[in-house]
């Protein structure tokens, strides 16, 4: 595989993956080298038996927050199903045999996915919402209708129209290249969101699968300090079965053989403005992608993002080799493949056509079962084109939940409230004192979601009785008469996921702690 990691610069190998990479940790690895993220590496010493976290750690202008990715093959049952393409051509998918004589139901859209049709129509999107399944999203950000697994002052909707999200007719330059822009096309001023076009080549209805998951999280273990652990004690459970959710209960749990485990650190950026800390990570400016090491001048995959050993469960790193291609290429003959074009203008009909012909988007490394069909394709590729190939390699499939506290100050709430924004193209899920405050469930397009901590303050939320953190130090002062105690430290939870390679996209602007009270 060492054809895939040379040629990017005209240095040696060693020197070119600590040159070219995104990552200063960067060191030489193969495409199938089982290595992992983050590059942010944080303080804490290795324990085999425990690994310590520090959970509040904003400060100057960068604010770290902990994560857990779970990193997927994408023959997963619940991932790359292509539930929406499916609705018009489940038939055309389950029949297309490439001109090589590839067919398509020997790699993963076989019988089984075939019947399974039924729970691929459950996910919302412009084919099924007259059907019942999924929520438009309004240019407000709010949801249509009222969605009931919120807590009923966080129940607000929209009167419309819908909101609609595609590509931008305006681009910007990246180095030497042009880049196509994508954002929000009818988007309220009310929804201080940063992806909106000024006029859009095309664009869909932004629609989300709400209700898949319960409105309680559960934590269920203590550390030896006799606090709760934030990220090793905390689960998210399925609420319904919809959106091809049926092993929903692997997704944010350590599975062996289904998952690999990375325990990361995400930095954030202090916004010198408005004082948020923001991490924003979408089809403008690269995606998201925790998992990959991305050269940023060509944007050429260079290796699997290297992780920090000192913080892993077993203080090892693992993770499975990027195995997909960021370019739409359903599997089937799409009717607007010849004329595709990635976000530099380029043409990519060929890429697609060759991964399609490998055995296409469930075709899987050796991890797994078969071989990855993105990694030949690519191979395949390098001799044709300035690596093409190589700037859409990518890790897709992978899970993540992020966890910071937060401090509540009733004095930040004037003269305008403190808001928290979030917006995802995959599932995302929030929760604040692990009840569900945003609910974007689905494969989609950008979907938004907001809310004041002046409205869960006053509302007193997580702080009822029989809610999960009920009776623990965020509630400590609070009532239902008087809300939240002023600086009183309440938890954010993010659980996201990315099942589908139509764009790995994720942006949120919180308040994380700078301090916590002794």
């Amino acid at each position: 595989m060492k054809s895939l990691s040379m040629g990017f610069c005209a240095i040696p190998l060693l020197a070119l993956l600590s040159s070219c990479s995104d990552d200063s940790t960067a060191i030489a690895s193969p495409v199938g080298t089982a290595l992992s993220s983050s590059s942010e590496n944080s303080s804490q010493t290795e324990n085999e038996s425990a690994v310590s976290y520090e959970y509040a750690a904003a400060s100057g202008t960068i604010s770290k927050m902990n994560v857990v990715i779970r990193d997927f093959q994408p023959n997963h049952s619940d991932f790359e199903n292509f539930s929406e393409e499916a609705v018009e051509h489940l038939d055309d998918i389950y029949n297309y045999v490439t001109r090589t004589g590839t067919a398509m139901n020997a790699f993963g859209f076989g019988t089984d996915w075939y019947a399974a049709a039924a729970y691929h129509y459950t996910c919302g999107n412009a084919q099924t919402i007259e059907s019942g399944f999924g929520v438009a999203i309004g240019v407000d950000g709010l949801p249509m209708q009222a969605n009931t697994s919120l807590p009923s002052y966080l129940q607000q909707t929209s009167a419309g129209p819908v909101l609609e999200y595609g590509e931008c007719a305006e681009h910007v330059y990246s180095g030497s290249h042009q880049r196509l822009l994508r954002g929000y096309m009818n988007v309220s001023e009310s929804l201080n969101h940063r992806h909106t076009c000024k006029r859009n080549v095309w664009s869909n209805p932004v629609i989300a699968t709400t209700g898949m998951v319960s409105s309680f999280l559960k934590f269920t273990q203590k550390g030896t300090d006799g606090q709760i652990d934030m990220l090793e004690g905390v689960t998210i459970s399925k609420m319904s079965e919809r959106c091809d959710n049926a092993n929903f209960d692997q997704w944010f749990t350590d599975v062996p053989s289904v998952n690999k485990r990375v325990n990361a650190v995400l930095e954030l950026v202090k916004d010198s403005v408005s004082g948020d800390y923001v991490f924003d990570r979408g089809y403008n400016n690269g995606g998201f992608f925790p998992l990959d090491s991305i050269d940023p001048v060509t944007s050429q995959w260079v290796m699997n993002k290297p992780c920090d050993p000192s913080i892993q469960v077993n203080s090892s790193c693992e993770q499975y080799e990027p195995q997909s291609l960021s370019i739409f290429c359903p599997p089937y003959n799409y009717m607007y493949a010849s004329s595709q074009v990635d976000e530099f203008g380029q043409k990519t009909s060929d890429l697609c056509t060759e991964w399609l012909n490998q055995g296409g988007p469930r075709a899987v490394n050796s991890n797994g079962s078969g071989h990855s069909a993105a990694v030949k394709a690519v191979e395949a590729f390098g001799s044709k084109t300035s690596y093409l190939g190589l700037q859409h390699l990518r890790n897709f499939h992978f899970t993540m939940m992020a966890y910071t506290p937060f401090i509540y100050e009733t004095a930040k709430q004037v003269p305008t409230p403190q808001v928290f924004e979030f917006a995802s193209s995959g599932d995302m899920w929030v929760f604040v004192d692990g009840v569900l405050v945003a609910d974007m469930g689905g494969d989609h397009m950008l979907v938004p979601a907001s809310f004041q901590l002046k409205t869960l303050a006053e509302n007193n939320h997580g702080c009822h009785a029989g809610e999960p953190l009920a009776l623990e130090d965020n509630c400590k002062g609070a009532s239902d008469s008087l809300g939240w105690a002023d600086g009183s430290v309440h938890h954010l939870h993010i659980f996201y996921t990315n099942r589908q390679t139509n764009g790995s996209e994720i942006y949120f602007s919180i308040f994380p702690a700078d301090r916590l009270p002794k």
